[in-house]
């Protein structure tokens, strides 16, 4: 009795002890494969730079369905970690009807309707974020047109992590990257790039440069060069005029200087609007004078398009029943998907992209830049030269045989120590303060300006990535294909202004538990026998045991 006594003594200090120390010291082991609840170290900088009380209100609170109950669990996981991080984050799960109607009004925040059994369930997907004087609203699920409305309760708690660290930096700094659109050259119209302005607002200032329209000079000139410094990025988004020599001495400084370039150019005037209308078109060549000037950063593109046996598909009559015309998919070669070539955390995890007439990518020697070809066609392709007809038949494919041309870049990331293309030419003199070389330079290079480009439909434009041809005329409601156009480009301009560690966070795949619906239903009868039968059995088991051990120690 005495023994069993300090053995209890010793048992009881011993947690006493443990909870004494759990009282100052806080551990948490991550056991999961994916490592789901441990924070990157990028969201630990960001954390280490709240200073003030951090009050986050998601509105999921009440009755939710099967999938967001998944999505609101995952937030107060992570919410938990961020807390014990940083004691000055707070968070709360708020029902949307305890809100006011007003400010949720004026913030634009819109329930999503979602059917249950028991009728139409409103969801608010959202967050308001409260950091000292300031306030922002934030949307829980990922602004992905790639992902299927009903995954992306689902597919948002991957990006949760990068969703919250994002708009802490946004909340937290005031100092945005300012990322700028070059439009003399009869670039994309504003409508057809709202899709592509709204999502990069979010994270960066942007600003369409005007000066060359407003001094109606409709070049850059030499002015231009300190004028252009303010951009950390600049994009050039389908031009359709010549560039002229001021302009690609300007914009060659412009790199030289530490600016990066988005270029989405085409070397073939060919619109799938106007194959609509005539049935075919002739296809002409354009030449917009910058292949000297890409040929010095180690790429070349050739007036030719691409034809890829594996393209996207659009949507064409084929007939008529009881006076009703009926529609089809079909895949159209012209249309090529844009698929992960090299590695590169632009394109880790991405879903194919949408290139509309590509032209091919020839990539030159070069000992000094690095080329990484981030999206190519299919093995399965061809080529069509400017100056033939194309023409909306070729949904038909006749010669399977001639798409034999393997995989062609239409997406190429260019870095390294760039130099000028202008550094032996006596143009150089013009310029005051002239650079002949640059460390660190990084452009993207895409075959296609309709990468860029969102559609239009009804007249209001579409997010960009949605594909208006693929919607069918005998159901104009349905969601339009989406294609990962989007998330491309956001990714690459964080890669190209330093933000890979938010790329990272971006692409974070995260394997979330489900069960099987049809295995429940297959093997319910089973398990339930079991949980009856198991713990009845147990019980007996150690009553048995404790039965005879005491019958031999009693004996």
């Amino acid at each position: 009795m005495k023994r069993l006594n300090k053995q209890s003594f010793v048992v009881f200090a011993i947690l006493i002890v443990v909870l004494i120390v759990s009282q100052f010291v806080y551990k948490r082991f991550d056991l999961t494969q994916d490592k789901r609840y441990t924070l990157t170290e990028t969201s630990n900088l960001l954390l280490a730079n709240v200073d003030k009380e951090l009050q986050i209100d998601i509105l999921l609170g009440g009755d939710l369905t099967g999938n967001y109950r998944i999505l609101k669990n995952e937030i107060q996981f992570l919410l938990e970690e961020l807390k014990e991080k940083n004691p000055k984050i707070k968070y709360r799960f708020v029902d949307p009807l305890e809100m006011s109607t007003s400010e949720m009004e004026q913030a634009g925040i819109v329930a999503i309707p979602i059917k249950t059994d028991k009728g139409v369930l409103n969801v608010y997907p959202y967050a308001r974020l409260a950091y000292g004087e300031k306030t922002m609203w934030m949307e829980v699920l990922v602004n992905d047109p790639s992902t299927p409305f009903e995954d992306l309760a689902v597919a948002s708690t991957e990006k949760l992590e990068y969703l919250f660290a994002e708009k802490i930096q946004k909340i937290t700094n005031t100092n945005r990257k300012k990322v700028g659109f070059i439009v003399h050259h009869d670039e994309l119209p504003q409508q057809n790039i709202e899709g592509l302005g709204r999502a990069l607002s979010e994270k960066y200032d942007v600003e369409i440069y005007l000066n060359p329209i407003a001094n109606k000079k409709f070049s850059l000139d030499i002015e231009d060069i300190d004028s252009l410094k303010r951009f950390d990025g600049l994009i050039v988004a389908k031009p359709t005029l010549p560039f002229s020599d001021k302009d690609k001495m300007v914009l060659d400084q412009y790199v030289m200087n530490g600016g990066k370039m988005i270029w989405a150019v085409e070397t073939v005037d060919a619109e799938m609007d106007s194959i609509f209308r005539s049935g075919k078109i002739l296809a002409f060549p354009r030449d917009l004078k910058i292949n000297d000037f890409l040929f010095n950063y180690g790429v070349r593109l050739h007036s030719t398009i691409i034809k890829d046996l594996n393209g996207g598909k659009i949507v064409l009559a084929d007939g008529e029943t009881a006076g009703n015309v009926s529609y089809n998919y079909y895949t159209w070669p012209y249309f090529q998907l844009g698929m992960t070539a090299d590695p590169n955390p632009i394109t880790d995890n991405l879903d194919p992209v949408l290139f509309n007439f590509a032209n091919p990518i020839e990539l030159l020697e070069n000992p000094n830049i690095k080329q990484t070809v981030l999206l190519s066609t299919s093995p399965q392709t061809t080529m069509k030269p400017a100056l033939n007809y194309l023409s909306i038949d070729e949904v038909d494919i006749e010669d399977y045989d001639e798409y034999q041309m393997g995989k062609i870049p239409m997406a190429v990331l260019l870095e390294g120590n760039f130099k000028s293309a202008y550094a032996s030419r006596i143009e150089r003199q013009e310029i005051p303060n002239f650079k002949g070389q640059s460390t660190n330079g990084k452009m993207i290079v895409l075959s296609d300006g309709d990468v860029l480009k969102n559609h239009l439909w009804r007249g209001i434009p579409m997010r960009l990535g949605e594909d208006k041809y693929s919607v069918r005329p005998d159901n104009p409601e349905a969601r339009p294909t989406t294609y990962a156009n989007q998330t491309f480009v956001m990714n690459a301009m964080d890669y190209l202004l330093g933000d890979e560690d938010f790329l990272a966070l971006r692409n974070r795949k995260l394997e979330i538990p489900l069960l099987s619906e049809t295995k429940v239903l297959s093997e319910k009868q089973t398990w339930q026998q079991l949980n009856l039968i198991v713990p009845i059995g147990i019980i007996a088991l150690l009553a048995a045991a404790g039965y005879f051990i005491r019958k031999k120690k009693y004996k």
